[in-house]
């Protein structure tokens, strides 16, 4: 199976098309403007990047804007038969539909009167992945692990997942600059342009006590790096998802389950422990549990029925203790 981003090549990138590089940094201005996240226009950016590179391959390096509908249809389909997902398929269209309607409606600039992608179908999203969640045991085995290897960037990624309930996007957002010195991030942009801060505990205060120490001084603002030397630059969304993956390796190690956990199974357990009085931060906080609206509250969710549909279902145990099964 071809890897999920197996198109794009930053030496192809270099000799794509000006006309359409440039198109993609006025939308990525746009997005910008429109306060986007970082994380939203990583991932538009991803996207676009990986079509325009097969585009060179596979279109004569063709601008864009003069590209026709069974140009793109061509592309998705070797897409799907790369073996990328139907929603990844549809994300992708997402990115390249909504910057062709950014051409089209900015007149002065681009003579571009109809979006193409309009007509062009998303496929029938799959059924939704299964939630895998980790209990707080798994969660420290993992994180034993990682300092035990010194490995405290990775485990502060995990740990203050963990504890905040933060999404990727959000957790990718928060800045090195005060992280000891508080118990909440700097101010971040979740869905729906929500911005709020991340709270976080004495665990990950000692392990940003270690990583600092590892890390040493440089001018780069964000709290996730990679590199070394003069090489050392911020991590990209990517990432930390690729960290992610590592983890499941750890956990298979050292226990022999292989659970397909992703970043998103973080916000799950942590609402969900935080709930069934697991969560090792409520002795801490002198609680047994924290109630459903409180739940609400850490997750930054609108609405307290999304906050429930992130807890494991227990209608069985409901029955079964109401039955005496």
């Amino acid at each position: 199976m071809t890897k999920r981003n197996s198109f794009y090549s930053p030496t192809i990138f270099e000799q794509v098309n000006k006309e359409n590089t440039a198109l993609l940094n006025d939308y990525i201005l746009e997005l910008k403007s429109k306060r986007k996240s970082e994380g939203t226009i990583y991932q538009y950016a991803s996207d676009i990047k990986m079509f325009f590179c097969w585009a060179f391959n596979n279109l004569n390096n063709k601008f864009v804007l003069d590209m026709k509908k069974r140009d793109f249809r061509r592309f998705f389909l070797e897409l799907q038969e790369s073996g990328a997902s139907a929603a990844r398929i549809n994300r992708v269209q997402c990115s390249l539909r909504n910057m062709l309607e950014f051409a089209s409606e900015d007149e002065d600039e681009y003579d571009y009167p109809i979006n193409v992608m309009k007509n062009i179908k998303g496929l029938q999203k799959e059924e939704v992945r299964e939630i895998h969640f980790l209990t707080d045991e798994q969660i420290d085995i993992i994180l034993n692990y990682l300092i035990n290897k010194k490995q405290y960037q990775k485990a502060l990624y995990l740990s203050l997942s963990y504890e905040s309930a933060g999404r990727r996007n959000e957790v990718f957002q928060v800045l090195k600059e005060g992280f000891l010195e508080n118990n909440k991030t700097n101010i971040v942009q979740g869905k729906r342009g929500k911005k709020f801060q991340l709270l976080y505990f004495s665990r990950s205060k000692e392990i940003a006590k270690l990583y600092f120490e590892q890390r040493g001084s440089d001018d780069i603002d964000s709290l996730w790096i990679v590199g070394k030397g003069e090489d050392r630059r911020p991590a990209q969304y990517e990432t930390l998802y690729n960290w992610c993956m590592s983890f499941r390796k750890i956990l298979f190690k050292e226990t022999g389950e292989l659970i397909e956990f992703n970043p998103h199974s973080f916000r799950h357990s942590s609402l969900t422990n935080y709930e069934n009085g697991t969560h090792y931060v409520l002795k801490e906080l002198g609680k047994e549990k924290l109630e459903l609206n409180v739940l609400k509250t850490l997750a930054n969710h609108s609405d307290i029925s999304t906050t429930q549909s992130y807890l494991p279902n227990k209608d069985a145990e409901i029955l079964a203790e109401a039955f005496g099964l």
